[in-house]
Order: structure tokens, then sequence, then C-alpha cells
């Protein structure tokens, strides 16, 4: 039996013991670090607030919020991409801040400003303020501002990072209602995109390792728990099924390394420690883990079930459940893209930086400069290279997405091992189990588009959790820590911000979004010149031969057209492949005919569904016999 899991002694999990904050925590250099925090990261993501766009996001979230306001609901209207939160929330930003694609930027640049100090927060309960600090920074600099559209992802992360906080007040303090307010996070995150499913499935493992971990007083002569066991093992299995029914569609050895291999971890370490442990009565078991899950769950349904009180009104439930659940198994078809491959360099740099953070742990003696000028000189070689070769660049990043993977496969075995845990409380082993299940989980955000930006989505929980592990062994070398952190927060700001999307990750690019689009609604957003001059050529093309119509059809995938130009899209869709393929060419005429639509525009490039079909085509020039090419888009009229 080990003495750490088993402890009689222990209180029952209602009432584990807590762990009180450094007094530093509450000190004024806390307060001051958390200032000078706070303002860097507000003053470096508002300077990149109007920097950069995809297209269609843009026409996606300024559609969607304009229908809302016009008094559609979405899926039952208009396809939504999106659960819905997200229109709902952009559409009170351009009743208060003006119809552009500005004013959802700044709603979220207002939630990361709260964004920041949770992270900090956070971050303190494992190391000093300046530790804290430094983490923060480096959390800030993969996250927003490397993409500062409104996109649902990062109020995914903003939610579950203020979901984490509570949770961690409540393993702290064991009051529930900490957990409900967890639980109000993981609803409202799910409101914003389906992934907030992502942190409430993290908190559901969290609570399982701690009803483990939970000592139960066992009448002697009783036989175990074999009912409990039965759950449990059956709570393994969804966990294990789930992500990869997620991931089964751009399978590859290194999907299952950076998806499944962290969860199957977490599993297993859960399966473990209720192995090595003295099982208690399935009544009692029973009560701790639901007396803990409820209040959670109650929090995660309050949210849902007012957003749902419209379409049980309307009796339109099951369009919500079909927009958000099974139209995402379709965009999963189409908007899809397997992880980097592992080749050798990334490897070999993954491997030099986990040795790194290894010996940086390990460290017996503090590290002299003959150790520590090579590797000074090692990282500003890196830094000063990577800009102008790309292997170097990608030396540098290729090591990130697996960190998560390692970082989880790590604390799930020291979290196993005896001769760790006797010297860590209950509280910090649930502490460090919940950061590294945020962020096996929450990694998950990264399917089924895995490309290097949705890595930002996840990257400030990485941060957390390998700051989680280093605090389990206390004399880590802060200088080893302290030099790759800086080079870390250096190579985002310089290198990887810069570059933005479509090479990020691949190689460095000086940052080229200096084309101040003149549309209004574009609320003075700055792109690539190209794109710039097609749009600010195309949109007045467009209302010149609207000719005071309200509508425009514009299509494949092309929702930005419309919203800039202020008209209406006459159908429900705003990506073709999420209509029904049968018979959408008569849909689109039908929906064409019964409004007043004198211009159409379509894309000859659609970055997701297939070009516009021959049929369709055919029947629109025909009836819009007019036309210009202006860049990627075919312009046509009636005449």
């Amino acid at each position: 039996m080990q003495a750490n899991i088993e402890t009689t002694a222990l209180p029952p999990s209602e009432a584990l013991p807590t762990e009180r904050k450094p007094r530093h925590a509450r000190s004024l250099t806390w307060w001051l670090l958390l200032l000078v925090v706070w303002t860097l990261s507000g003053v470096y993501t508002a300077r990149l607030l109007k920097r950069g766009w995809v297209a269609y996001d843009e026409g996606t979230f300024g559609q969607c919020a304009e229908r809302v306001l016009d008094g559609q609901l979405p899926h039952r209207d208009f396809d939504d991409p999106y659960t819905g939160g997200l229109s709902y929330l952009n559409a009170i930003a351009f009743s208060a801040l003006g119809t552009n694609s500005a004013s959802p930027r700044i709603v979220l640049f207002l939630f990361f400003l709260g964004f920041v100090p949770a992270v900090y927060a956070i971050a303190s309960r494992f190391a000093s303020p300046l530790g804290a600090g430094t983490a923060t920074l480096l959390a800030v600099v993969w996250s927003v501002p490397n993409y500062t559209a409104a996109v649902p992802s990062w109020y995914n992360l903003f939610f579950a990072v203020f979901g984490t906080a509570a949770v961690l007040r409540f393993i702290e303090s064991g009051r529930r209602r900490w957990l409900f307010v967890a639980g109000l996070c993981g609803g409202v995150s799910f409101l914003f995109k389906i992934s907030g499913i992502y942190f409430i499935a993290s908190v559901l493992l969290l609570l399982i390792f701690r009803e483990v971990c939970t000592p139960h007083q066992v009448p002697s002569g009783k036989p175990g728990s074999r009912i409990y066991n039965i759950f449990l093992k059956a709570l393994s299995v969804v966990f294990i099924v789930g992500p990869f029914i997620i991931i089964r569609r751009n399978l590859s050895a290194v999907a299952m390394l950076e998806f499944m291999l962290p969860v199957v971890a977490l599993v297993i370490l859960c399966l473990w420690r209720d192995s090595r442990r003295e099982a208690g009565p399935p009544g009692q078991r029973f009560v701790s883990l639901f007396r803990a899950l409820l209040p959670f769950a109650a929090g995660v349904a309050l949210p849902v079930s007012l957003f749902l009180v419209p379409y049980l009104r309307s009796g339109s439930l099951w369009a919500f459940f079909n927009g958000v659940f099974l139209m995402s198994i379709r965009r999963l078809d189409f908007a899809a893209r397997r992880p980097a491959e592992l080749r050798l360099i990334r490897v070999v740099a993954t491997l030099t930086l986990a040795g790194l953070l290894t010996r940086a742990i390990a460290v017996r003696a503090p590290i002299t400069w003959s150790k520590r000028v090579p590797l000074l000189v090692g990282l500003g070689f890196l830094f000063l290279a990577s800009a102008r070769f790309p292997l170097v660049y990608q030396f540098a990043w290729g090591p990130l997405t697996l960190l998560i993977p390692l970082a989880v496969l790590a604390g799930s075995i020291l979290l196993a091992m005896a001769r760790v845990t006797k010297g860590l409380s209950v509280v910090r082993q649930q502490q460090i189990m919940l950061l590294l299940s945020v962020a096996a989980l929450c990694g998950l955000i990264q399917v089924p588009f895995s490309v290097a930006n949705y890595f930002c989505y996840a990257a400030p929980f990485l941060v957390l959790a390998l700051l989680a592990l280093l605090s389990i062994r206390e004399g880590a070398s802060r200088f080893v820590l302290g030099a790759l952190a800086v080079f870390y927060i250096a190579f985002a700001v310089f290198r990887s911000t810069p570059t933005f999307l479509a090479f990020m990750g691949n190689r460095y690019l000086r940052d080229q979004q200096i084309h101040q689009l003149t549309i209004v609604r574009a609320g003075g957003l700055r792109v690539y010149p190209s794109e710039g001059e097609e749009y600010d050529r195309l949109i007045p093309v467009v209302l010149d031969h609207a000719g005071g119509s309200r509508f425009v059809y514009c299509a494949p995938d092309c929702p930005e057209v419309a919203f800039l130009a202020g008209l209406r899209n006459p159908t429900r869709t705003l990506f073709d492949f999420l209509d029904q393929p049968a018979e959408h060419t008569q849909r689109a005429l039908q929906a064409i005919g019964s409004h007043p639509v004198n211009v159409i525009a379509i894309l000859s490039e659609p970055p997701f569904s297939n070009p516009m079909s021959a049929d369709l085509h055919a029947a629109l020039r025909e009836q819009f016999p007019e036309y210009t090419q202006i860049g990627r888009f075919e312009v046509r009229w009636r005449r």
C-alpha cells in the first residue's frame, strides 16, 4: 500500500488539506509584476490588433452577427459554422462599436486583458512572481498576437484558462462553488465552439483522478469496489475512443503521438493509481465523485440551457443539434490537415530541447559559466540564423507541438512513481494533474486542422503544464530555464509572429501585412498588398452593379464579399461544402430568384469547397451575362 495515496489519517475528499499560496503571492512584488506583465501584454497585442486577416473568417463573423441582428437564429435560419455564441457576441460588438471587422477584435482584446492575469494567477502557484511573470509573457506571445481575429478558438482558450483557475481554487479550498464557476466557463466555451467540450472533459478526468487519490474508510472483511472499477474502466474507454474518433480522419503516426499518447497516458495513470490503493465501498466512491461532478455539470448546463430556450420555443432544437454536431462531421471531412511529418530535424530538435529541460530539472549543482556560455552562444546563433535559414527556423519551431505529449507523458510517469509523489501533497498532485489534463485535451483543438497557428490556441497550457512539472523538484536551474524562456519569447515576437499564418512553422518572413483596406466595413485592417488591392477594387464594383438591391450572391466560400459590401446573402449557406450536395444548384438558383439579386461574385479558388459546378455556373452566366474579372473573382451582373 502506497502511504501517500492510502494514508487513512487524511480527511475525506470534501475536506482535503489545502496548500496556501506563498506569502509573496499577495505581496507588493506580486502585484507590481502582474501590472508590468499585464501592461506589456496589452501594449504588444494592441499594436497587432488590426494586423492580418483570413478573408473568409472576417466574412463569416460579420455575416453571422448581422443575421443575428436581423432576428435570425443560428442553425435554424442560417448555417453558423460554430455553436452560435460568437455570433451573438459579435452582434453586441457591432451594436456598440459599429459594424466593421475591427469591432469583434476590440471585444476579443477586452477578454484578452482578463486572460493575462488569469494565466499569471495560475503560474504563481508553481513559481515565484518573476517566474510566473516570465511564463505569462511566454504564454501571451505564443497566443493572440499571432492572429488577432476574433476566432472562437481564442474564446475556448480564455474560458478554459478561467475555468482552470476556478478548479485550482476548488482543489485548494474544497469549496464546490468553484466547480460550478468552472462549469459555467466550460458551458460558455462550448457555446462559442464545440471544442469547448475538451475543457469539460479535462475537468472530468481531474475529478476521476481526485477520487482515486481520496482515501475511504474500508470496513474489515468487506469486498472491494468491483462495481466502481467497472465504471472507471468504462470511462477510460470513453476517454480513449473519443479522441481516436476525432483524429481518425487525418490518422497518422504523428497524430497518434501528438494527440492520442497524452490522453492514453493520463488514463493509464488513473487506472494505475486506482490499482495501487485499497478499494473502498462503491457507494462511498460514487458519492465522492458525484459530489464534485454535480456542481460542475450544473455549471455547464446553465448557460447551454439558457441558450437553447429560443430553439425550444420555436420547435427547432433539432436544427441546433444538426448544425452543431452533425455539421461538425462534415467540417472534419473538408477542413482537415495532417500534422507535420516527423522529419529527422524535428526529432533532433525535440530531443535537444527535451534534454535541456531535463538537464535543468536534474541539475544538482549550479551550472558553471563554462557551460552557460555555450548555451547562450547556441541560442543566440539559433535566433540570428533562423531569420535566414528555413532549416534553422524549423529547428526552433519543430519541437513545440511535440512538447505537449512529452510533457504529459513525463508528468504521468512522475505521478505514478511512489518515490516522487511521497514528497507531494495530494493537493499538489491534483494541481499538476489538472494542468496536464487541460494541456492534453485542449491540445485537441489542433485537430483536424493541424497547421502551425492552431498550436497557438493550446500553447499557454503547454507553458503552464511545463511550469507545474518543474515545480515537482526544487532547485531546477533558473539560468537554463530563463535562457530558454527568453529565447522563445524573442523567437515568437521577432520570428514567428511577423511570418503570419501561411508560412508560420516553416520559414521566417518579414511582416508583410502593410496594406490598410480602404473599405469602410474592413475597419482599417492591415493585410497583404495583393489581397488588399483585390478587395479594394472588388467591393466598389459589386456595389456599383447592385442597383439598389440589398442582396448579392457570392460563392463558393467567400462570405466576406457580402459583408464588406454591406449586402445580404440570399442563401442560408456561407460555405458550399456545408450544404447538402444533392440539388445544391436548384437551391442556389431558387434563392437568387426569390430575392432581388442584380450582381454575383464567383471565387475561382475556394479554400475548402470544390469550384462552382458547371451547371450552376452556366445558369448564372445566362442570368448575369455582363462580367469583369477582378483577381480571383468573376463579377457578373444583369444587363
